[in-house]
């Protein structure tokens, strides 16, 4: 990953999405979290963020079990798969927690029930400035090691001087070649 900031900041959101998205999917580790998720989900259902677009709205348990296995995924992935898909899951996890923010601010609570989301929600976006800033350190770093000459125009100058001192061998074999011809008409001559 290339930074310890980038690698704590992401398993922490991924530990913590998995072990928040559990509390939605099933009552078998927190029960009494799992009732209040429910309860809350069917009160989130009326204002799902799509509806007016689309004229649609989830029943509330499948909406909450799609946000809790989607956490879940998502922060499997921050925790387990390297590469690209870590910040496809980071971006889906974003939006994930803008639509908690929305939701919550449409149905008039408190600050502190839209507070987590901000947070996370803020945590995400840190966490792909933080991926960004280190990417082009990296690529910064490595184009600094591979300095003026690429690999290409290495070769090229190699076989530029490969061909000159052909050149200077074939020159030094006419040269030769003429100076000896040049001591026979001497000895002709003589």
């Amino acid at each position: 990953m290339g930074s310890l900031a980038l690698t704590v900041l992401t398993l922490t959101l991924g530990m913590f999405f998995i072990f928040v998205g559990q509390f939605k999917v099933t009552p078998q580790f927190f029960p009494d979290v799992h009732e209040d998720m429910r309860r809350e989900f069917g009160r989130v259902n009326k204002v799902f963020p799509l509806y007016e677009m689309t004229g649609w709205r989830p029943f509330a348990k499948n909406y909450r079990m799609t946000v809790g296995i989607t956490e879940i995924v998502c922060g499997a992935i921050l925790v387990l798969i390297p590469g690209r898909l870590k910040q496809l899951a980071n971006l889906i996890l974003l939006v994930v927690m803008t639509g908690a923010v929305y939701t919550h601010y449409v149905l008039h609570d408190k600050f502190d029930r839209m507070a987590p989301g901000l947070v996370f929600g803020l945590l995400l976006l840190t966490r792909l400035i933080i991926y960004r800033q280190v990417a082009q350190r990296e690529q910064r770093s490595s184009g600094e090691k591979k300095a003026p000459k690429s690999d290409t125009e290495e070769e090229e100058e190699e076989e530029v001087e490969q061909e000159s001192e052909d050149q200077e061998s074939q020159n030094e074999k006419v040269d030769k070649q003429k100076a000896s011809r040049d001591k026979k008409k001497e000895k002709k001559n003589i």
